[in-house]
């Protein structure tokens, strides 16, 4: 998962830990994300004008992109996260904000995108259609907002909820031979609608296969499986328009605002 867009992160956590669980968050994504960072560069290529991202976390997205003669603007509410994309790209504007509310009369842009799997990490649904709402209020006449998202499950969710840990990812890793995460989802406390709450701790193999405890497990945190329906009617509610849809397996639209 990315940063949390809608909440602060842990205070308890140390500056090491945090980046940390960025970097690991970033890695996990580049792996899982079926070539997000490829699409995101063909979508850019096809816009023009400023790129906004919302939800940008530590800028992943938005520092892949060929824009060398174009303004990048993230918005995060995970002060951590905006320090280190500050420090992979320090022309870019990034901005402290909560993305349902945030709004700036002077951004018009010719691409907004909300990627990173974001969309999974807001659970109500008042939520994603202001945030929907500010993506179509910030994009130009002619623009294009964009939706990248895993696509879950909800029958799945009901299946694994026993909260058994399983491997759900496997990658390389510059220091370690393969890092393995790891994930368990257990009952959502509030009972909200297709959501559950996720936990998930990295574990290294070395050279000897010998495994190792390398990031600090992150506290659980809730995840909703949004379904195209859903997210649909929120997006028409929010005044955008799908355009374009992509593979079946991802949420990987491209919209339009009627706000022009």
């Amino acid at each position: 998962m990315g940063t949390l867009p809608l909440s602060e992160t842990a205070s308890s956590e140390t500056a090491s830990e945090v980046r940390s669980r960025l970097l690991a968050d970033e890695r996990d994504l580049t792996s899982a994300a079926d070539g997000d960072l490829a699409y995101w560069r063909g979508v850019a290529a096809e816009s023009t004008g400023p790129i906004l991202e919302i939800g940008c976390g530590a800028g992943r997205v938005l520092t892949a992109l060929d824009s060398s003669e174009r303004q990048l603007i993230g918005i995060d509410l995970d002060l951590a996260a905006l320090a280190l994309a500050a420090e992979r790209a320090a022309a870019a504007e990034w901005i402290a904000a909560d993305g349902r509310t945030w709004r700036r009369e002077a951004t018009a842009a010719g691409l907004v995108i909300l990627g990173g799997d974001l969309l999974s990490l807001i659970t109500a649904p008042d939520d994603l259609e202001a945030l929907l709402r500010t993506a179509a209020l910030h994009c130009a006449p002619g623009g294009q907002v964009g939706i990248d998202a895993t696509l879950m499950d909800p029958q799945l969710f009901a299946d694994e909820v026993k909260g058994e840990w399983s491997v759900d990812l496997e990658r390389a890793d510059a220091d370690f031979t393969t890092v393995r995460r790891e994930s368990r989802i257990t009952p959502d406390p509030q009972a909200r609608s297709n959501t559950v709450l996720l936990e998930i701790r990295h574990r290294a193999v070395g050279v000897d296969g010998r495994l190792t405890v390398i990031y600090p497990d992150r506290a659980p945190f809730a995840i909703r499986a949004w379904q195209p329906d859903e997210v649909r009617a929120l997006a028409a509610a929010a005044g955008l328009r799908v355009t374009r849809v992509g593979a079946d397996d991802r949420l990987r639209w491209l919209l339009r605002s009627a706000h022009e």
